[in-house]
């Protein structure tokens, strides 16, 4: 009968101990590097991080800047605008009625009418009953 010969019952001869040794030492020392330039690489991202949130701050801040200088001068002209219609000192101004449009009322209601569209109208309320009349009115003529 012939023994069976395995590497597992065999002593590993000296030189290969060391080769393995190197290599263990080889692979740890690659690692080692490895992870350095990983943290080499991290850092110099976390330098770069502040500019990049800059930027993008920026990018999102500017349509914000462009509508704010719209209404700016969009204040600005209606500012220009109102101190045109504004009366100078010593004039005199018209006021003129409300031009709303009558609202809806029911078929049966009228809109009221304008105090001196009453008086011309007849000179009555919406009920019928007489407006009081101005000493200056002349009660013949209407």
């Amino acid at each position: 009968m012939q023994a069976e010969w395995s590497v597992a019952q065999e002593p590993m001869p000296h030189w290969l101990e060391n080769l393995e040794d190197q290599a263990s030492a080889a692979r740890l020392e690659l690692e080692r590097e490895q992870s350095e330039a990983r943290l080499a690489e991290l850092e110099s991202l976390l330098e770069e991080l502040p500019g990049i949130f800059e930027r993008k701050f920026h990018q999102r801040l500017e349509p914000v800047l462009d509508r704010q200088q719209l209404l700016i001068d969009e204040n600005e002209r209606l500012r220009a605008l109102v101190e045109r219609l504004m009366p100078q000192p010593g004039e005199v101004r018209l006021r003129f009625p409300d031009r709303r449009p009558p609202q809806a009322l029911g078929s049966a209601e009228q809109a009221p009418l304008p105090p001196l569209l009453r008086l011309i109208r007849g000179g009555r309320r919406p009920d019928g009953e007489q407006l009081p009349r101005g000493g200056w009115e002349d009660p013949t003529h209407r």
